[in-house]
């Protein structure tokens, strides 16, 4: 999301007590939000088995989740408008933690599919209330650290994949691990909102009047009108970086809904299949700490340019070595390489001109979901066809449209604010 100039420096902003655990909430349900998929990974290999799933069955249960999130999405605004950001954050983890517990207990592809769907449904609507209300603590925080919050993401990631393989090593069942699950997003992200942690009021309180407007159209999610003609150009380059923004995520998809399958097929124990998500998100922790700083010393090109050239190695790598150790030095290097290249796609698209404001965002995360749609089962049938290094193929392909694509990228830094 492309967050307003704070009209403070950060000198200027006294950071209160209140606006300190304003912005820990905040930490916490990304935290949160990251944690709880990512302990059903490790299980995945056990789900598919016990299921009796070939892998296009599996990528078509996994693809469930992005219908619910390209349907439910558009449910976030008018949900945020009546019971604002914090408590769909909030609220909407518990119906996450429901949802992972039926997966986790599924006993058919079919209960196992609707249960996805609800998570990417609600886990849709979660990531636009945790990063609008992101926004409200930052707007008050005078300096941009909306890259420290996607950074717990990641963190909750890790710990999350950490918490499924060893609760997987040690023999506990699925069931009781997705009710420990929920037990703990329960905790985090229901406690700030008891707590009162988060900041009061609606999200119009702490916007300029002239400011509220574009809010509203930036919540609905809809083209905003305009009397001018898109031209040729305008749409071409909106495609590519729709493309960009998809490729940018296929690491990620390949470490959430494939790893663990590949690390079960190349020997890991059940201990140790939760590796890869490891690997990819705990370097992105690490790039999404300094991914400002990268960005504004180096520039949109060069984070696109250089993060698909270590993508593009490390999908090889993993690749060539086809072994454990292999596919986890992959995932490293890949995620290093993704780490803040959605931020910057999601900036690049609200940069287009020619378009109203808030237009080439909302066209261009909707063409990342669609990619998130339609590649899992087409994956899945491939790998039951070639075997899983489909997956690696398909995390490198990512790379390689990050390394063709940037120059459509404008030459400035994601800071730069769009004029007017």
């Amino acid at each position: 999301m492309h967050s307003a100039t704070p009209s403070n420096s950060p000198s200027d902003v006294r950071r209160s007590p209140e606006l300190i655990r304003a912005r820990a909430g905040v930490s916490l349900v990304f935290l949160a939000n990251g944690l709880g998929f990512a302990n059903l990974v490790p299980r995945f290999p056990e789900i598919v088995e016990g299921l009796g799933l070939s892998k296009g069955a599996f990528g078509q249960a996994v693809a469930a989740a992005s219908v619910g999130a390209l349907v439910a999405g558009l449910a976030a605004s008018w949900l945020i408008s009546r019971l604002t950001s914090a408590k769909v954050a909030s609220l909407g983890m518990l119906v996450v933690a429901l949802a992972l517990l039926g997966a986790g207990l599924a006993r058919s592809w079919l209960v196992l599919a609707v249960c996805l769907l609800v998570v990417g449904g609600t886990d849709s609507i979660v990531d636009v209330a945790q990063n609008a209300h992101g926004l409200r603590v930052q707007r008050r925080w005078g300096a941009s650290i909306v890259t420290s919050f996607h950074a717990s993401w990641s963190l909750g990631a890790v710990l999350g994949a950490a918490m499924g393989q060893a609760l997987a090593g040690a023999g506990v069942g699925v069931g009781t691990h997705m009710v420990l699950t929920a037990v703990v997003l329960l905790v985090l992200s229901t406690g700030p909102l008891l707590a009162g942690w988060f900041l009061p009021g609606h999200d119009r309180a702490d916007r300029e009047p002239d400011e509220i407007k574009e809010f509203d159209n930036a919540l609905q999610v809809r083209p905003a009108t305009s009397s001018r003609r898109v031209g040729p150009v305008t749409i071409l380059v909106l495609l590519v970086v729709g493309l960009l923004c998809a490729a940018s995520m296929f690491p990620e998809d390949v470490a959430m809904n494939w790893s663990s399958l590949l690390l079960s097929e190349q020997g890991a124990g059940a201990g140790h299949v939760g590796l890869g998500l490891v690997a990819l998100q705990g370097t992105m922790i690490v790039g999404r700490l300094v991914g400002d700083r990268i960005i504004d010393a180096v520039g949109q090109r060069a984070v696109i340019a250089w993060g698909g050239a270590l993508v593009t190695l490390g999908m090889s790598i993993a690749l060539l070595l086809s072994s454990v150790p292999g596919t986890l030095l992959g995932m490293a290097i890949s995620g290093a390489g993704c780490a803040v290249a959605v931020p910057v796609t999601y900036s690049a698209a609200d940069d287009v001109e020619g378009l109203p404001p808030g237009l080439g965002l909302t066209i261009v995360s909707w063409l990342a979901r669609l990619a998130g749609l339609l590649s899992p089962p087409v994956v899945g049938r491939l790998a039951d066809d070639h075997g899983l290094w489909v997956a690696l193929a398909y995390g490198l392909l990512g790379g390689l449209i990050m390394v063709s694509c940037w120059p459509v990228l404008r030459r400035r830094s994601a800071g730069t604010q769009r004029p007017g």
